[in-house]
């Protein structure tokens, strides 16, 4: 609004189930995945490794938004930001179901698209939230940013970048020499 007051009707649904079973549900799409491009479980690192890495986003990326909200003085509790941002994983959760588990490896075409229609649409919603609950455009603008670039490459990172540490991180030595 125009007289600097914050609109708090965004409706966030700020409970824990839901994004629980986004996190834990990601984690499954994930590990299908790797088992589809061959990846073989080595002591329990892939599960290991897939845990880490979606409740690490989940949590540690509230933490560095709440962190942005509270610099930007955005109205938002931390169980607000923990909910939204599990919830913003179900488009993260559905672009890579569909792109890993129903398309080949051969194209990444089908990847685009999903993430241009479903990533981003979670990204602008997250973002929005923030722009919205925060009363200075301009600090809003740039968490609302911050928020949907962060969202959005995650999923690039979950497509592009995991399956290669992970294959490399069992290629180290210390890996060997413990196998």
């Amino acid at each position: 609004s125009t007289d600097g007051s914050v609109d708090l009707s965004s409706g966030i649904n700020a409970e824990y189930g839901g994004p629980l079973m986004v996190v834990l549900t990601l984690i499954a799409v994930m590990l299908a995945g790797m088992k589809a491009t061959g990846q073989t479980v080595q002591e329990g690192t892939l599960m290991g490794t897939a845990i880490g890495t979606c409740f690490g986003y989940w949590i540690g990326a509230s933490c560095f938004f709440f962190a942005l909200a509270y610099f930007c003085d955005t109205k938002i509790t931390p169980v607000e930001v923990l909910s939204l941002c599990g919830y913003g994983l179900f488009g993260t959760l559905l672009c890579m179901g569909l792109s890993t588990l129903l398309i080949s490896q051969a194209t990444n075409i089908f990847f685009y698209v999903t993430w241009a229609v479903l990533g981003v649409s979670s990204a602008f919603r997250m973002g929005s939230v923030f722009l919205e609950r925060t009363a200075v455009r301009k600090q809003g603008l740039t968490i609302a940013l911050l928020v949907a670039t962060i969202h959005l490459l995650f999923i690039l990172y979950l497509k592009f970048v995991y399956h290669k540490t992970y294959e490399a991180a069992s290629k180290l030595p210390i890996n060997k020499a413990i196998g």
